[in-house]
């Protein structure tokens, strides 16, 4: 064994340990991902994202998101250019008797220090509080110039 050898374990372990956010798996679960820098900041964008969404305030709800952002969604790809893109949004649900919005679960499933991946499921409800529908989702909160929002999103809603 030369000398060097133990200098390439070393950073073997070093790049392992350092990149332990990105590489657990998601049955280990949402807590195992707590000490992640991404963590924490996910669930405040996404906070942010249902209070604001459920103001039906387009210029507000933008600023959880990073533009372009990306929405998977009905089949189709949507490339969301700035707040005047999410204005149709509102009339558009409350036409089918939508009130307001709730997660009803996240759980982080993926993590690094300037990315998370969070697996959703958010609920949509009518004004007399009965459960409209429910739809899965990922959610991709990233930040970029020092801020974070929301980057891209897929869900099964149409």
């Amino acid at each position: 064994m030369n000398k060097r050898d133990p200098l390439a374990a070393l950073a073997v372990l070093l790049a392992t340990v350092t990149s332990a956010c990105t590489t657990m798996s998601y049955e280990a679960g949402d807590s195992a991902f707590m000490s992640c820098p991404a963590y924490q900041p996910a669930y405040q964008v996404t906070d942010a994202f249902m209070t604001t969404f459920n103001s039906k305030d387009a210029e507000a709800w933008g600023k959880t998101f990073h533009f372009p952002s990306v929405r998977i969604a009905s089949g189709e790809v949507r490339i969301i250019n700035g707040p005047q893109d999410l204005e149709a949004s509102f009339p558009a649900l409350a036409a089918q008797g939508w009130d307001r919005s709730a997660w009803a679960s996240r759980k982080v499933v993926q993590c690094d220090a300037t990315k998370a991946h969070m697996l959703t499921t958010f609920v949509r409800y009518r004004a007399d509080g009965s459960e409209m529908s429910r739809f899965n989702s990922l959610y991709i909160v990233e930040k970029k110039n020092d801020r974070w929002a929301l980057t891209a999103r897929s869900s099964f809603a149409p």
